[in-house]
């Protein structure tokens, strides 16, 4: 009796995580992901590929997702009490494309002067700021997601949470800036070449010690 219920839990669990790591769209069913321009270089390509227009490419594609997501809904169902239970949810999505257009993030500061000075931005070992904490996996993984548009909101938290430990290292600051550039990736012919990645400014968010920040 003792191996049957331990079989019957065995595979209850397996099949938890079966259902669990099936694909689904999940959040990129959000279509303001979809305005950033890996997505959209994405759907050009397949549109020109296909030979369809690419707005009506993503309706249709939007609208299977749509379709895709509530069949896995359903198929998961059984098993969400126990997946939020022991915190065994699979998040994790595949690759499905390369990100053309990635993100670098950059914390500066100012003092009374307003001159502005970076502190931080990845790949300068010179503005290293909390360097060990961005190379975090999990901080990584989150600056990753502050880069596209639907995170606005989370981005906003985590520049303001920054802002506090500036302020309370550097009691000179005034003003904290965090912002992206958004690069586009070379081409091996481009890398061979030596040129440059075109790169802009995107995103940037100002916090002063006067809005709240100690």
């Amino acid at each position: 009796m003792k191996r049957h219920i331990i079989a019957a839990f065995v595979l209850w669990h397996g099949s938890a995580m079966l259902a669990s790591a099936l694909p689904s769209p999940g959040a990129g069913l959000n279509r303001s992901y979809w305005s950033d321009p890996t997505v959209q270089a994405e759907f050009g390509t397949w549109a020109g590929m296909l030979g369809v227009e690419s707005e009506a490419l993503q309706d249709d594609v939007f609208a299977l997702a749509q379709r895709v997501q509530a069949a896995v809904d359903g198929v998961r169902a059984p098993f969400k009490p126990w997946l939020d239970l022991t915190h065994t949810r699979q998040s994790w999505k595949m690759f499905v494309a390369p990100h053309r257009f990635p993100t670098r993030l950059q914390l500066r500061v100012a003092g009374a002067s307003g001159e502005w000075r970076v502190v931080y931005e990845e790949g300068r070992p010179e503005a290293g700021w909390m360097a060990a904490r961005f190379r975090n996996e999990r901080v990584r993984a989150s600056v990753f997601a502050w880069g596209w548009p639907a995170a606005r909101t989370k981005w906003r938290s985590a520049c303001a949470g920054f802002a506090r430990d500036l302020f309370a290292e550097l009691p000179d600051v005034e003003r904290v800036q965090c912002r992206f550039a958004k690069i586009t990736s070379p081409s091996a012919a481009e890398v061979l070449a030596g040129e440059e990645p075109a790169e802009k400014w995107v995103m940037p968010i100002e916090v002063g010690r006067e809005d709240g920040a100690p």
